[in-house]
């Protein structure tokens, strides 16, 4: 059982996120802005062992009036933070693609319109807690080379309080960890004894967070992610599938799958084919375009 799944195992009642989780970068807000029950809704355990995976990618004109879609939506916030990451694979405009190489989820498990709200519900401090200890203690999270906590003070890392590093077992940067872009837009770095994986901490992304802190944090991250490439060794591919491949040419390899997903637009025909609960294959227009195991 992998780490994932295990996770869902685990934590039958909590909320679990959106995103790819094979991905190498995980991003924490603080909550979420509502939901449906933890039991069955969205991005919850259930959702996850019964349905579809939860990320896509979106477009605009398939449903323009969506609040993700406007400058200070987290979501709207994610994407820039992923293209400055990944210039080459920079969404579209009018399009998003975070959701297919990043895993999204929340401090919080409980939904709140605003943070005052969320601070000031009823088991809040208890909730977030539990969650600390069950939830993000557990060792799926080790695995991610990328972690950014956008989640300000639902997490710290000062004093006697080092919540940062108990959970994900790492430290501080003491020389060059503080970036101070402007008012309320800074963040931390921390890295791991062996400099594998890295934590950043910052603000909540959404609202008047500048596009120069997420291009900095951007930098920051790929540069991390480019000096812990292998260098001459091939990364492995699933069972020797090969992005650019036929409909034909995956079911030669993986036979048929379980179930198949469509989803049609006015210039692409968009199948996922699904071989259990993380294994499946994306494909474009009849290319295969994505491979997760």
């Amino acid at each position: 059982m992998n780490n994932f799944q295990n996770l869902l195992y685990s934590n039958p009642d909590q909320y679990i996120g959106y995103g790819n989780p094979n991905a190498d970068i995980c991003f924490v807000g603080k909550e979420a802005t509502g939901m449906l029950p933890l039991q069955c809704g969205l991005g919850s355990t259930n959702y996850w062992m019964t349905s579809l995976p939860m990320f896509f990618d979106r477009i605009k004109t398939d449903n323009p009036g969506d609040s993700i879609w406007k400058e200070g939506h987290t979501w709207n916030k994610y994407q820039k933070l992923y293209d400055a990451i990944f210039p080459e694979d920079a969404a579209k405009p009018g399009t998003m693609n975070f959701e297919q190489h990043v895993f999204v989820t929340e401090m919080s498990a409980m939904p709140a319109a605003t943070t005052n709200e969320g601070k000031n519900a009823s088991g809040f401090e208890e909730q977030l807690a539990l969650r600390k200890q069950k939830f993000f203690a557990h060792p799926y999270f080790k695995g991610f080379k990328v972690i950014v906590l956008a989640c300000s003070d639902y997490i710290v890392n000062y004093g006697d309080r080092r919540e940062i590093d108990s959970l994900f077992d790492v430290t501080f940067d003491i020389n060059g960890g503080a970036h101070e872009i402007g008012p309320q837009n800074a963040f931390w770095v921390h890295h791991s004894a062996d400099g594998n994986r890295m934590v950043i901490h910052t603000r909540q992304l959404s609202g008047a967070v500048s596009d120069k802190l997420l291009e900095e944090m951007g930098a920051v991250i790929r540069q991390h992610l480019n000096s812990n490439i292998n260098v001459g060794v091939e990364k492995p591919t699933a069972s020797k599938l090969r992005i650019g491949m036929s409909m034909d040419e995956c079911r030669n390899i993986w036979g048929n799958p379980q179930n198949i997903s469509k989803n049609t637009s006015s210039n692409r025909e968009k199948e996922t084919w699904f071989y259990g609960i993380q294994k499946f294959l994306i494909l474009k227009n009849g290319i295969l375009d994505m491979i997760n195991e």
